[in-house]
């Protein structure tokens, strides 16, 4: 039993969060910073999306299950990456972006873990 749990995570990521600087021109500019790594998640695979114009690209969809006590972590706009097993072998460096965030209740009620649902980021000009 990990984190009050029954589920296992057998994998770790980094989320970065964003920051909004500007520069002489005054345009914004979004930075991203650590905020916290060696978050303990499980790592699924969910869909992929070919998008075709301006473009092709396959836009990949991942899932991460991460225990409770992480989720003050992860809010929408914020970024995940370098996904690694428990050897620390990168499996996905990302970057992702946070599209969805489900709460998810144990046996007892409580709240027991959640899911968070990553769509890989397509820099345009890169």
């Amino acid at each position: 039993m990990a984190y009050k749990t029954y589920m296992r995570y057998h994998q770790n990521a980094d989320v970065y969060s964003r920051s909004v600087t500007t520069n002489d021109a005054g345009q914004k500019i979004a930075s991203w910073a650590l905020s916290k790594s060696d978050v303990p998640c499980a790592f699924q695979p969910v869909s992929s999306e070919r998008r075709v114009t301006p473009y092709v690209d396959n836009v990949e969809e991942y899932e991460l299950i991460i225990p409770h006590p992480y989720a003050s972590y992860f809010n929408y706009g914020y970024r995940v990456q370098d996904i690694k097993d428990r050897y620390n072998n990168v499996l996905t460096s990302g970057p992702f972006e946070v599209t969805d965030i489900l709460r998810r209740s144990g046996f007892n009620g409580k709240l027991s873990h959640i899911l968070v649902r990553l769509r890989q980021v397509i820099e345009v000009g890169s």
